[in-house]
């Protein structure tokens, strides 16, 4: 193992992990696939990322956890599809791209992303913006996005989608 989730409190059918990245400080950042209580006594639900601080990796996985991102402070808990099912945060700009589970709204749905601009992150967190940055239905994709991971060669180009609000 690389991670042992199970030694540092992710131990219920709920808590399996469902996103992973890895933040440009170095800790990994996960979503849970239902509500979550870490080891510390962190709670939180679907919609958020937590930071796993590790001492030690591998069959004795130890560290802390700290809240990265409070889905439901920029109500990103509005809905059961909200559950976050891949993130990536840029590191050139902490930018945090997201997708959920499936149809958000009128909108977003699972085989799309978002990110958000951070003004604050942890328990009062907030996004400048969210920002659509790409259809995944308009580029062919079928289904949902469950993993992500972005390299920008050049600046990437965003074309309107022509959507009305």
């Amino acid at each position: 193992f690389i991670f042992d989730g199970s030694d540092v409190g992710l131990d219920t059918a709920g808590e399996n992990v469902d996103a992973l990245s890895v933040a440009p400080s170095g800790v990994l950042l996960m979503s849970t696939s239902d509500a979550f209580t870490v080891t510390g006594g962190l709670t939180g639900e679907d919609e958020d990322l937590i930071a796993f601080i590790p001492t030690q990796f591998g069959q004795n996985t130890s560290g802390s956890w700290q809240l990265y991102f409070d889905g439901s402070d920029v109500g990103y808990d509005q809905s059961p599809n909200q559950d976050i099912s891949a993130a990536w945060v840029n590191p050139a700009n902490t930018y945090i791209y997201l997708s959920p589970l499936g149809q958000t709204g009128p909108v977003v749905g699972g085989d799309d992303i978002i990110y958000c601009v951070p003004g604050s992150l942890g328990t009062n967190t907030s996004c400048q913006n969210i920002v659509f940055f790409w259809n995944g239905a308009g580029s062919g994709l079928v289904g949902n996005i469950d993993a992500l991971h972005l390299q920008f060669t050049n600046s990437p180009v965003i074309e309107p989608l022509g959507l009305e609000p």
